[in-house]
């Protein structure tokens, strides 16, 4: 399919947008998850939802970029291989390590096992539910991460023990904990929905592959590259 540049640059930026705030939807998620561990009590009901929307616009931004069955990585690449030469020039010997990088790309987002969890977790979870995977009841022993019998109070989960720690101690604790049960029940998840899902952290690793693999073509065309920045937000 003849495109000309303006129309490639057109869609790789537009991909390229889906990889940054996908980004930053999960960076604010993150950030929000954070945040309602230590003060869980004071914060009102909609936060955590508002904390999950950012979650699931995170995901399926992801997912966008790197679906084969629409205009994500694998048809940019695709097109930039059948239309590049009528943009710029490439010598001999560069050519060489282009026919690799496009090689590479396609190798890994053919192959990559993430790529496929991402996917599987778009489908199961919110796209598509399946009902027999999910939701389901999480049998994860809440008594082992609190390392004792824990109670309800004040809109957190906490124990006697934990209770009787100095406040900054206390504080310091119940947000590590909190943490420590959150990642628990996302691996609990994972494992019920028929195959693994990617740890959060990994989203992170698919968003910077992806804007790397969009900033090596639109450095051949002179196009700026995109940037993880966002103001307040590392």
């Amino acid at each position: 399919m003849s495109v000309s540049k303006e129309e490639f640059t057109a869609k790789i930026e537009y991909i390229g947008d889906n990889l940054y705030i996908a980004h930053f939807h999960l960076k604010i998620h993150e950030k929000m998850t954070i945040e309602l561990n230590k003060r869980l009590s004071s914060y009102p009901d909609f936060y955590g939802w508002s904390r999950m929307a950012h979650y699931e616009a995170g995901v399926l931004r992801l997912t966008k970029a790197y679906d084969n069955d629409s205009l994500g990585l694998v048809k940019i690449i695709n097109i930039f291989q059948s239309n590049h030469h009528r943009w710029i020039s490439v010598n001999p010997a560069d050519a060489k390590t282009l026919n690799k990088e496009i090689k590479d790309d396609l190798d890994f987002l053919n192959s990559e096992d993430l790529i496929q969890k991402l996917v599987h977790l778009r489908n199961k979870v919110i796209a598509h539910t399946d009902n027999q995977l999910y939701p389901h009841k999480l049998s994860l022993n809440i008594f082992e991460i609190y390392e004792g019998d824990w109670i309800y109070k004040d809109g957190r989960l906490t124990t006697n023990e934990i209770e009787k720690l100095p406040p900054n101690e206390r504080d310091e604790v119940l947000m590590q904990k909190s943490l420590e049960l959150y990642h628990a029940a996302s691996d609990e998840r994972a494992k019920v929905l028929g195959q693994e899902v990617p740890s959060f952290s990994q989203f992170y690793e698919l968003t910077e592959k992806g804007v790397g693999i969009c900033n090596r073509y639109m450095a051949r065309l002179g196009i700026d590259p995109i940037e993880l920045k966002l103001s307040g937000i590392t």
